[in-house]
């Protein structure tokens, strides 16, 4: 197995033919990806489907989750949701799991990278 100065190597090579050839590669991207999306970013907020409530908003015909440890109230973007998920629980109960399930998520911060895991791939030729 080809170690991973050998692959540089190899790639630093087909560079260089495919430069002879007229083919430009594109520049490596700096900073942080274009489609990241950070944890516990009003985004990642909405990918999980959720909406923060605020203290002007009216949710009395929407289930609440208050997180314990940032005090802001959440509720999900599509109601039924719940019953699509569970439909044998009641729909009430079933909106609490799930609030809490994807709260904790939202704020439980980024997810620690397992003891001897490889550096993060990071590619270089994105669009």
């Amino acid at each position: 197995m080809a170690t991973v100065k050998e692959l540089e190597e190899r790639i630093r090579e087909l560079e260089a033919a495919m430069g002879a050839q007229g083919v430009q590669m594109p520049a490596p991207v700096e900073g942080p990806l274009p489609d990241y999306v950070p944890f516990g970013s009003p985004q990642h907020a909405a990918l999980l489907g959720l909406v923060e409530v605020g203290d002007d908003d009216d949710a009395s015909d929407y289930a609440t989750y208050t997180s314990p440890s940032s005090g802001k109230a959440y509720r999900l973007q599509d109601e039924y949701e719940p019953v699509r998920l569970f439909p044998a629980m009641d729909p009430e109960k079933a909106a609490r799991v799930i609030l809490r399930q994807k709260v904790g998520e939202l704020e439980g911060g980024s997810p620690p990278a397992p003891e001897g895991a490889p550096t993060m791939w990071r590619p270089r030729d994105v669009p």
